[in-house]
């Protein structure tokens, strides 16, 4: 049965983006057909990744959800290196859309609807939508539609409001939620900074992954899995496809220990 996961994280600067990218890579290089779709309208950056960075010459998430083209439209697809098949939907093509959608607003239905149609018509195993910080309504869609929940934080976001996003998804009737702790600068503390997310989001953490300053320095140019595919972060990216493939979240799952 095809997952939709959802990652988000409630502030920015997570590396949330970075690890969409690079999990829809190795998936996809794994052998699964996977679509990685930005919902972040406003401030997109996922086609970077990928090396689509002309984005006025390609429709759109936000060209479907105004009525410009059906969503496979949309689709850019990208070779992983595997036997697998990977498709990328930005978010936007152009500020006019934002714009537009800002002023008119747009059925959130669609994006239930668009990402079922993708699924059918690329006869996905695994659809990856990387979401906005906050609660904006395509992330609050994002949440309510997806087949499980990841969170990505970090040791020094672990407040007791970074928790509504988990209390917002069982609302929402979706527990299936688990927890990466991104950019431990300290090994050390590793045990405590998990009891610590596990008891402020109310979920398994399934990785714990240390500060990559080569990682940082990438930022969006590129995909660090295909550039260090032996790197230990890599490596526990690898173990999340797994578990996300077969929809079970693989507690206590790889990096720091």
């Amino acid at each position: 049965m095809p997952q939709i996961v959802t990652l988000h994280s409630y502030r920015g600067g997570t590396g949330k983006s970075t690890a969409v990218a690079n999990i829809g890579l190795l998936a996809a290089a794994s052998g699964c057909r996977v679509a990685v779709v930005d919902t972040d309208i406003q401030t997109p950056d996922i086609h970077f990744f990928f090396g689509l960075d002309h984005p006025t010459s390609c429709r759109s998430l936000a060209d479907y959800l105004t009525g410009r083209c059906e969503i496979a439209d949309a689709v850019g697809a990208v070779t992983p290196g595997g036997a697998g098949e990977l498709f990328v939907v930005p978010a936007r093509s152009r500020i006019n859309e934002v714009n537009e959608i800002l002023m008119r607003g747009y059925d959130v239905g669609l994006l239930r609807e668009g990402f079922e149609e993708l699924i059918d018509t690329f006869d996905l195993d695994i659809v990856l939508l990387d979401t906005r910080s906050g609660m904006g309504n395509e992330t609050v869609a994002a949440i309510a539609i997806c087949s499980s929940l990841l969170v990505i934080t970090r040791p020094d976001h672990l407040t007791a409001e970074a928790g509504q996003t988990v209390s917002l998804a069982r609302r929402l009737g979706n527990p299936d939620t688990s927890v990466v702790v991104n950019m431990v600068h300290d090994p050390g503390a590793g045990d405590t900074v998990r009891r610590r997310a596990e008891h402020v989001y109310g979920s398994p953490v399934i990785a714990m992954l240390p500060y990559c300053a080569e990682l940082a320095a990438l930022g969006s140019n590129g995909l660090f899995a295909r550039d260090f595919p032996g790197h230990a972060i890599v490596s526990a990216y690898r173990q999340m496809v797994g578990a996300l493939a077969t929809g079970r979240p693989a507690v206590g799952g790889g990096g720091l220990r």
